[in-house]
């Protein structure tokens, strides 16, 4: 018995939800009861939900997956490919379609297409009778005319749509993000998904991946259901619930901020068509919120990720950083206590790759000393620089000028272009490279301003990790897991880095910069820090991480180049720099 393999695609996502799948399946099957050929279904070829036109299915498709298992041999000479009609197979310019089914026939598959039982094989396309040519020739122009007259019909239409939107605010289609819904031509919000879209900023901001909001989501005594729970899918196997990629495109969302960026082109060539339509949506997240959320992401990209369990990670995660060969530092569990415990050691060494810094560090002792020099700050010892936003609108408003000014430029050479003005031609090139590098550089600038406007300062961190630091000993479970997330968000804001050093000691880092910085007297025990002022770099605090550290643990800190110690009875103790 012959084997037949079914190949199903249509082309926009929104048809799975229809009947177009079940019809071509339902007739697939029928015709191969009827012919008395196998239907193989451990093999599936489908493109769902991607358009034929432009050849993308045998590009990267299931239907060019078909034709390579055909010539390596997975798939016999002699099988057959089974497809609803020829629009199925290739919507494309008919010369390039023809030699795509001629291709697949000369390799001995014959493809059948179930709309009207015809057969395009070797036998019936190299016969004396045309009829079979003619007739594939005919179908496959006309698929190819439709999608034509399709975008011609559509493209205008479109066009006068978003034009439409741009200009009044009038919605596009009922499609729009998922806590939104369009009722009686307007936009409504749903409550309910709103609050989860402003819990997820809101965890983003107290230092929470996503994966474990996702984890918060999907568990609890009330587990919340996804925004597509229902939906039908492509794999039926797919497991519900929130997903880590949901949660991405939820937090990179600018809808949430009412914008909408129309685009042009199709499926897997969409680009941005104009610029983002201001308030086109309701606003369900202030810019603050949406900006502090991109600047907590930025951040942990920069540090340390993994999987961190239900206890959560400790509070120096990604700060530590060997003195010697400037590797992260990476825990070690030696046990439980007393006399085990979680340490820090140097990766490089622990590897055997030629860092001799085999020095560990108590986990539980660092954080304890971090917190002791934290807390003994005044919370008005870190004061915003007040002129760094306006530094940075007076800078994006020179490079819009600049870019207004190339603009310009590139317009009047354009009659020249147009009467074909070679050299002209040339420096307008050049102009629009310049223009779209000008374009890039300004929406980073802008974005990097709105993180700045957002932040609410290290003076409000300083609080934060204050009231944090005296919390987080009373509570316990999942509220102690929050309370120590946030913790360490905190800390990686205010502390620059912690060198651990062999010699010197563990010692937290913070940039001075231009602040001004008070330190009230610690009352639960004394802490030893030193003024860094390295010819030729930026003056840095240093704080040794060792509650009431010894003569030897401060003389090895200080290094004979002074420094101070501050303690619970009211003293500042300073000791000079000893002579070389």
């Amino acid at each position: 018995m012959k084997t037949a393999y079914a190949y199903l695609r249509f082309s926009t996502p929104e048809q799975l939800l229809g009947d177009s799948a079940r019809r071509q399946t339902n007739r697939t099957t029928e015709w191969c009861e009827k012919n008395g050929v196998h239907l193989d279904e451990t093999l599936s070829f489908q493109d769902l939900g991607v358009s034929a036109y432009e050849g993308k299915h045998f590009e990267e498709g299931a239907l060019g997956v078909f034709f390579d298992f055909v010539k390596n041999g997975k798939i016999e000479r002699g099988s057959y490919l089974v497809i609803e009609a020829l629009d199925r197979f290739s919507r494309e310019k008919p010369l390039a379609a023809a030699s795509r089914l001629f291709d697949l026939v000369k390799l001995g598959i014959t493809v059948v297409t179930v709309e009207d039982g015809i057969e395009y094989s070797e036998a019936t396309l190299g016969s004396s009778d045309s009829s079979a040519m003619l007739l594939l020739v005919i179908k496959l122009s006309q698929a190819h005319a439709e999608s034509v007259r399709k975008s011609e019909r559509v493209g205008p239409a479109w066009q006068k749509k978003k034009d439409l939107a741009r200009s009044e605010g009038i919605p596009l289609t009922s499609r729009c993000p998922e806590w939104l819904e369009l009722r009686d031509g307007q936009f409504h919000l749903r409550d309910e998904r709103v609050k989860i879209v402003q819990r997820i900023f809101e965890e983003t901001i107290e230092g929470f991946g996503r994966r474990a909001i996702v984890t918060r989501l999907n568990g609890g005594p009330t587990p919340v259901a996804p925004f597509k729970a229902g939906q039908k899918w492509k794999n039926p196997n797919r497991a519900g619930g929130w997903q880590t990629s949901s949660v991405a495109r939820i937090l990179n969302n600018r809808a949430v901020l009412g914008e909408y960026q129309p685009h042009t082109g199709k499926a897997g060539n969409r680009v941005p068509y104009g610029e983002p339509i201001a308030d086109y949506y309701p606003k369900v997240i202030d810019e603050a919120i949406f900006w502090r959320a991109q600047s907590t992401m930025q951040e942990r990209r920069h540090q340390s990720a993994g999987r961190r369990g239900d206890r959560g990670a400790h509070l120096l995660r990604g700060l530590a950083r060997c003195s010697d060969c400037r590797s992260p530092m990476h825990i070690v569990n030696k046990g439980p206590p007393p006399k085990g415990g979680i340490y820090l050691s140097c990766s490089a060494n622990r590897r055997n790759i030629g860092c001799e810094n085999n020095r560990s560090w108590r986990v539980d002792g660092l954080e304890e000393a971090l917190l002791l020099v934290l807390t003994s700050f005044k919370t008005q010892s870190f004061l915003p620089d007040k002129n760094k936003p306006d530094r940075y609108v007076d800078e994006i408003d020179g490079m819009k000028g600049e870019l207004a000014e190339l603009e310009s430029r590139a317009g009047n050479l354009l009659g020249m272009v147009e009467r074909g003005d070679k050299r002209a031609e040339t420096r307008y090139l050049e102009l629009s490279g310049e223009i779209e590098e000008r374009k890039v550089t300004i929406e980073r600038a802008e974005k990097e301003l709105g993180i700045r406007r957002s932040d609410p300062g290290d003076e409000a961190r300083l609080a934060e990790v204050l009231k944090l630091s005296t919390d987080i000993f009373d509570l316990e479970g999942a509220e102690r897991l929050e309370a120590r997330t946030r913790l360490s968000t905190l800390m990686r804001r205010m502390v620059k880095l912690i060198e651990c050093d062999p010699d010197r000691g563990s010692y937290a880092v913070l940039s001075i910069d231009t602040k001004v910085w008070r330190v009230e007297f610690p009352t639960e025990g004394a802490f030893a820090y030193q003024i860094d002022a390295s010819p030729g770099a930026a003056p840095r605090l240093l704080f040794l991480l060792a509650k009431n550290p010894s003569a030897d643990a401060r003389d090895a800190f200080f290094r004979n180049k002074g420094g101070y110690v501050f303690s619970p009875e009211g003293k500042k103790t300073f000791f000079p720099e000893k002579p070389k």
